[in-house]
């Protein structure tokens, strides 16, 4: 394992980065103290006294500076600072792991200087001090954990509240939790201001500062050793002058002012003392040994972090199939490997929101049609407008307009009849976007283009729109020479007025369309006002009353007789709509095989007494008997299920293997049992249906163009592209091909 990872070449830099970390500072010291060692041996016994009285001031300055850089390292740390703040950013933003790392860092800092007893961060104005024991107030600090007499706290205290870069305090006694301790206070600011807002405390030990100093005493090093203060001695050890030492003995006594703070060095050495070589192998054996353990520390801190890294790398690998360390071409990097499956991760995300783009977009466009054809309110219909960004409600006015391309499909080839559409579309977007009016343009037809307008307001009444339609024929003809017919709809409220006013529309179309074959004829005729009966609108009508539900229908007849009565037809043409109706329910009463004779003779007899209203209230009331018949042969259970079983055929209908064998399995009942109940609950066999809802979409993928047709054909649920191309040429009457064509 420790070769393959060796192999790596990730793994062998960072190895060794953490040796050259390790062994460079180990080697220069020891390099340092073979130097001063070989210069010691060839100089005076005087100067190899004075430069070594001079190392040890050094080093007791190296350690002072060590602590000032304690006090620099904390004023940058953003939790000092934060505590600075009048506020509870103790509490408020430091939870229970950072308050251990807090503690853990002043231990830390206390402990690697070696001689620091503890450190602690005292807050002045908070009278508080942090602490390696966690946050105490200052006077129970001072008093209880770290316990000074009363004088030495007052001077503790009002030296606290000045600036100082470092300031060292007299030798005092502290108990520290209860042990006595001799220490000396260090205080250093942590803000550049006169009274700063929180100061380092550092309490140099006696104890700890007496085994600093030992290790220069005895053997080559001095007879005596002393650190004054303004002519008061803070520490001591070993004899300081002749009469410390044997009677007779003479000693070189070196007095040397510290660098960075008050103190002063008072070293004595033997004048017959030699340096021998024992220091210089004594230096060089600790250094091979801390090159020895610096090489395995390195080793064991390169594998620890190497270790997120590899089994990463590993998890990849098995994945994707890779060596993470070989290939064919040798060692394979790790970061490559990495970026690689990141790529692919990539690619993945961006197919997934493609498709998930086309299946909105399909979702809209049949969503719109749906509203164009008058589907009614159904279950959820307001929170799957808003998935797909339409925000209608029943409180929105709507106007539904036509742009007629049939013309321009007679006279023109198929790139100028995109260029004039793309022209249209154009100019709508001018005129819509100058008059800030919401809009929806799709296709209805290969010539035929709807727009549905929407607005909070009645749009400024029929002439805003007529303005609208005026623009933009106009705009389009003094562009391209060509005038596609815009009509227009009436202005309604409420998601049905979308298709009230799509068939006002499509009237003004069909008239248009008939006055122009007509140019020629004889008499010149127009077509008589037909009555308000949308095939669509037949459909639903069939449909709900063949489930029972008696709501939707009341409300498709009660929209099919206001909207009829609205245009004032004669008594005639009413009669002849109630009886187009009436022909329809005794159709779904035959295919429910209920005897529709007794029906069909008392309609007969209704209609003969030409009374409008009456005749509708028998509509209403043959179907609440239709409806009441099916509700009581229906059990809930049944209805619900079928229910459900439309649900889910709506929802899954664009997977492979849908089929009613599978359905059967679903719902738990046989196949003969879903293909009827489904036949009951849509009007239409389970295939047709199934059929008509992939064709569809397949028509608006084809006509986006979303990929090959092997592509659409997998999305609308076929598993090959022949079973897709006969289902086609079956539904449309013409192959996929011709059909993308068409709609260029």
């Amino acid at each position: 394992m420790a070769r393959n990872r060796l192999g790596g070449g990730t793994f062998r830099k960072t190895f060794l980065s953490y040796t050259a970390i390790l062994i460079i500072p180990i080697l220069i010291f020891c390099a340092i103290n073979v130097y001063k060692g070989a210069s010691e041996e060839q100089r005076r016994m005087y100067d190899k006294h004075r430069e070594d009285a001079k190392r040890i001031a050094d080093s007791v300055d190296n350690k002072l500076k060590m602590l000032k850089g304690i006090g620099e390292v904390y004023a940058d740390e953003a939790w000092a600072k934060k505590l600075m703040l009048d506020a509870d950013v103790y509490d408020n933003e430091i939870d229970l792991l950072k308050d251990l790392e807090i503690r853990k860092d002043l231990q830390n800092a206390a402990y690697g200087s070696g001689i620091a007893s503890f450190a602690s961060i005292v807050y002045p104005a908070k009278r508080i001090v942090v602490s390696p024991w966690g946050v105490y107030d200052s006077d129970y600090f001072f008093t209880k954990v770290a316990s000074f007499d009363s004088d030495p706290r007052s001077t503790l205290w009002s030296t606290a509240l000045q600036y100082h870069i470092l300031k060292l305090l007299p030798r005092v006694e502290m108990k520290l939790w209860g042990e006595a301790k001799t220490v000396v206070p260090v205080l250093q600011s942590l803000e550049v201001v006169n009274e700063p807002r929180a100061v380092l405390a550092l309490f140099i030990d006696s104890s700890y500062m007496s085994s600093f100093l030992r290790q220069y005493m005895g053997g080559t090093g001095p007879a005596g050793l002393s650190v004054m203060a303004n002519g008061m001695p803070v520490f001591e050890y070993g004899g300081g002058d002749e009469s410390s030492g044997r009677p007779g003995e003479e000693y070189d006594t070196f007095a040397l002012s510290s660098q960075v703070s008050e103190w002063e060095y008072v070293i004595s050495y033997p004048s017959e003392r030699m340096i021998g070589i024992d220091s210089m192998l004594a230096s060089l054996m600790a250094a091979a040994v801390s090159i020895v353990i610096g090489t395995m520390s390195a080793y064991v801190l390169a594998k620890l972090s190497y270790r997120p890294l590899g089994i990463l790398l590993h998890k990849l690998s098995n994945r994707a199939g890779i060596d993470p360390l070989r290939n064919g071409k040798g060692l394979v990097s790790e970061y490559n490997l990495i970026e690689t499956s990141i790529d692919r991760l990539l690619n993945e995300n961006e197919s997934l929101q493609q498709a998930v783009q086309d299946y909105k977009s399909a979702a809209r466009s049949n969503t719109l049609l749906r509203l164009l054809k008058g589907y009614f309110k159904e279950e959820q219909q307001a929170e799957r407008l808003m998935q797909i960004g339409l925000r209608y409600t029943e409180q929105t006015y709507f106007c539904t307009m036509l742009i007629d391309f049939r013309t321009v499909y007679e006279s023109f080839d198929m790139e100028a009849i995109r260029k004039i559409e793309i022209i249209a579309f154009m100019a709508v977007e001018k005129s819509m976007s100058a008059r800030r009016i919401d809009y929806q343009l799709f296709e209805v037809t290969n010539a035929e283009k709807a727009i549905i307008v929407s607005a909070g307001a009645p749009f400024g009444g029929e002439s805003a729109i007529r303005d609208i339609a005026s623009e933009v024929m106009a705009d389009i003809r003094a562009n391209c020479g060509s005038k596609p017919e815009v009509l227009w709809g009436t202005i309604e409220q409420g998601l049905l007025g979308i298709s009230k006013s799509y068939y006002v529309a499509s009237e003004k179309l069909h008239y248009l369309l008939f006055s122009n074959g007509n140019d020629g004829g004889a008499d010149g005729s127009v077509p008589a006002i037909e009555y308000y009966y949308p095939t669509d609108w037949e459909v639903q009508l069939i449909n709900n009353l063949k489930i029972g539900n008696l709501d939707t229908w009341m409300q498709i007849v009660d929209e099919i007789r206001e909207e009829n009565e609205s245009r004032q037809l004669s008594e005639a043409c009413i009669a002849k709509l109630i009886s187009s109706m009436m022909e329809t329910m005794l159709r779904v009463l035959n295919e429910l095989n209920i005897d529709a004779e007794l029906v069909s003779r008392q309609f007969a007899s209704k209609l003969r007494e030409n009374n409008a209203d009456g005749l509708w209230g028998y509509v209403y009331e043959v179907g609440t008997l239709i409806c009441e018949r099916i509700r009581y042969s229906n059990t809930p259970s049944a209805m619900e299920r079928g229910n459900d079983l439309l649900q889910y055929v709506n929802s899954h209908y664009t997977s492979a293997d849908m089929s009613l064998k599978k359905l059967a399995e679903k719902f738990h009942l046989s196949v003969s049992g879903v293909s009827k109940m489904f036949k009951e609950v849509t009007g239409i066999n389970f295939y047709d249906y199934l059929c008509r809802l992939r064709m569809e979409l397949a028509k608006e993928l084809l006509r986006e163009k979303k990929g090959e047709l092997g592509h659409i054909a997998q999305l609308v649920g076929y598993e090959n592209v022949y079973s897709f191309k006969r289902a086609f040429v079956r539904y449309e009457g013409i192959k996929p091909d011709e059909y993308v064509l068409l709609s260029i």
